[in-house]
């Protein structure tokens, strides 16, 4: 089993993400504990924490520009914090997951299950058309235009401008577990409560395979910088494995049936990744 280059006493409880700022510089990660925490790279050391949350940080999300990041808690608010400051700019009520768009402003969704659109000041642009009976996660295209909706078992895509749904990328038999885009843009991949990971091309949604990763879990996903990794999490483990076809290139064992939310570091470097045990583990690649 690859020793972890470092194990972070994170959250107490469940740590549920992992995000690399896009210089390399810093580890954000949030958890049950209802903190959001900063950590200097290379050495791991705590370099802060925002707090104002209630209960359990499950989204993080940055601006285009690093300069904001959004968060989305169980306590049904979605919080903008100046960054690495950690002002707390806005509260967003009613709302569970936050998104930042490349084009500013943010999506999120509410505690009633619909995506909602807010401009750069945090106002509320637009509430959009009921997608799904549910809704797990948002990503946006990598100009902006588009609003990616994970839901039951499908990806409803949404025109940003035009406030309308405009097509679907099906697949999953059950709810979609996670959603990612790869580094350039132009490939999404999906995983389904069902143990699926799903590769297709963003334009059109031409799919480039789908693979069983063997074990149930919670299937959090993430490329590696380059685009040729997508690391997956499953109970006990993380499948490394290939973006040309999906085949299992290494398996990084995790002692802990929860294994959560998974960040690649800029430059490949490594690995980071929340667990049911609160801590943070990163992996030198």
């Amino acid at each position: 089993m690859a020793e972890p280059f470092a194990v972070i006493e994170a959250h107490g409880r469940h740590a549920q993400r992992a995000l690399f700022t896009a210089g390399g510089e810093t580890l954000v990660t949030c958890g049950q504990d209802a903190a959001i925490r900063l950590w200097k790279v290379p050495s791991f050391a705590p370099d802060g924490a925002f707090e104002g949350h209630a209960a359990s940080v499950n989204t993080l999300s940055f601006s285009a520009d690093g300069g904001l990041l959004a968060s989305g808690s169980s306590d049904g608010t979605a919080r903008i914090w100046s960054f690495p400051g950690g002002r707390e700019l806005d509260v967003l009520d009613g709302q569970v997951a936050a998104a930042a768009s490349p084009a500013g402003g943010f999506a999120t969704i509410s505690t009633k299950a619909r995506a909602l659109l807010w401009d750069g000041n945090y106002d509320l642009v637009a509430t959009l058309p009921l997608l799904d009976r549910r809704l797990f996660s948002l990503a946006f295209t990598p100009d902006g235009s588009a609003l990616l909706v994970a839901g039951t078992g499908t990806v409803h895509r949404v025109d940003v401008k035009g406030r309308t749904k405009a097509g679907e990328y099906p697949g999953h038999q059950t709810a979609v577990a996670s959603m990612s885009l790869s580094p350039d843009g132009t490939l999404l991949a999906t995983t389904g409560a069902e143990g699926t990971l799903r590769l297709r091309r963003l334009d059109g949604g031409t799919e480039r395979f789908a693979v069983r990763v063997g074990r149930p879990g919670v299937l959090q996903t993430a490329f590696s910088p380059d685009g040729a990794v997508i690391a997956v999490s499953i109970d006990f483990a993380i499948q490394l494995r290939s973006a040309a076809d999906g085949a299992l290139l290494s398996t990084i064992e995790v002692p802990m049936k929860g294994v959560y939310g998974l960040g690649f570091s800029p430059d490949g470097r490594f690995l980071a990744n929340a667990a049911a045990d609160g801590r943070i583990r990163v992996f030198a690649l």
